[in-house]
């Protein structure tokens, strides 16, 4: 008995464990997906193209100053009048594309005029552009595009080949006939400190890729040293279909990581941004927040069975001590009993011994015939019987025989003494 009942207590913890780890997983592990869930639709909708759209709007902010200031080039008339009057003076040019390189913290300032194809910039006459040359194609571009102006990035010749950004504007006489072009230029380490800012800030890779998929300018910390995006493991067959777009949202799967990436078109550079962050440093904080859960569960689980355990143990003993008690009450009244029974068959027998003796007095009683001469008495059948033997067989007396002192004086004087 007490083993069955050892066995229905540890298979009442077993259920009672399981029970409490089981809601406690499906809680937690609930809990842990949707959070999951939540955090990928914000990174996705929310984050990634939020970042892009600050960067887009630094980027714009950047060269706003820069197409305005290349608008006033463009429009001054002392430019203008100088490219008119035949360009005598080339001092006189190169320390106006001095002034505002120095006035507006620029990197280059140029002028390019279509009738000397000379190509002026802060330090001088750089050279003469000629159609045949494939680094001047830029500016015949220009001069055949049906807008005033353009952004263009390219390696600066002036600078050492240096990667800028240039804004190159249309310059048009008084007449509206076409001189030239003019504009400056902007480092393109300016926006890659715009990228490290935000890799820094928002611990994502960001980068920016040419039409064909050539990674220009990228965060120093990215996760992966390729040259385009074609290379890149998981975005090599998406990449197409991204650089054909203006713009995508999407997830893919790199060294079994899950990746979000936002990426847009940016017309003013014919450049394309890329956002993009692995979810496993976000979702470190979330499995982190599941671990702990998970042990603050079984802490709880635990607790509930000792306390349970506890709880059935007492429960137990204060049973088994009424069980004691009612068996030792059980023993006393069954003690109690065999008394009685015992001196209810005392009082029987004292019983049928007095019906016996008030029968044999009963027997004795009431009137006796007797002989007045032989003293014998006559029974129930009516026969004379000595008197001894009527009463020895009506009682338990035995007799006697003597002779009494009258009846010695009669019979045998002589034995008087």
């Amino acid at each position: 008995m007490a083993v069955d009942q050892d066995q229905y207590r540890k298979k009442l913890f077993l259920v009672l464990t399981l029970l409490l780890t089981a809601g406690f997983l499906m809680t937690s592990l609930g809990s842990y997906f949707v959070s999951r869930k939540s955090l990928r639709t914000q990174i996705l909708s929310t984050e990634l193209p939020l970042t892009s759209d600050n960067i887009y709007s630094e980027i714009q902010k950047d060269l706003l100053r820069p197409i305005f200031i290349s608008s006033l080039m463009a429009n001054d008339t002392f430019l203008r009048n100088w490219m008119l009057s035949g360009e005598a003076d080339e001092t006189e040019i190169i320390q106006y594309l001095s002034e505002i390189k120095n006035k507006y913290n620029t990197v280059t300032s140029f002028l390019i005029s279509e009738k000397t194809h000379n190509y002026y910039n802060a330090w001088g006459i750089l050279k003469q552009i000629s159609p045949s040359e494939e680094r001047d194609l830029w500016y015949y571009r220009v001069r055949d595009m049906p807008f005033d102006y353009e952004i263009n990035v390219d390696p600066d010749m002036g600078n050492k080949d240096t990667m800028t950004i240039f804004i190159n504007h249309k310059v048009f006489g008084f007449q509206g006939n076409y001189l030239g072009a003019t504009g400056v230029g902007l480092t393109i380490d300016s926006v890659r400190l715009l990228v490290e800012k935000y890799q820094k800030t928002f611990n994502r890779d960001i980068f920016f890729t040419d039409s064909k998929g050539t990674i220009l300018i990228s965060s120093s910390n990215m996760s992966r040293d390729v040259n385009s995006v074609r290379d890149m493991p998981g975005l090599n067959d998406l990449a197409s279909g991204i650089l054909s777009g203006q713009g995508s949202s999407l997830t893919y799967k790199h060294k079994g990581d899950i990746v979000h990436l936002n990426t847009r078109y940016i017309p003013e550079l014919k450049w394309f941004l890329w956002v993009e962050q692995a979810e496993k440093g976000r979702i470190r904080q979330i499995h982190t927040a599941l671990m702990v859960n998970l042990g603050l569960c079984l802490v709880i689980t635990l607790l509930v069975v000792f306390l349970v355990r506890l709880l059935i143990n007492a429960y137990r003993k204060k049973l088994e001590i009424m069980v004691k008690e009612e068996r030792d009450l059980r023993l006393i009244n069954l003690g109690q009993h065999d008394e009685i029974i015992a001196k209810n068959k005392e009082l029987v027998s004292q019983n049928s011994q007095l019906n016996e003796a008030l029968d044999q007095v009963q027997t004795l009683s009431g009137l006796i015939p007797i002989c007045a001469s032989c003293k014998k008495i006559r029974d129930d059948k009516g026969y004379w019987e000595q008197i001894e033997s009527y009463i020895s067989a009506r009682s338990s007396a035995e007799f006697s025989h003597s002779l009494c002192p009258d009846c010695i004086q009669r019979i045998y004087p002589e034995l008087e003494p």
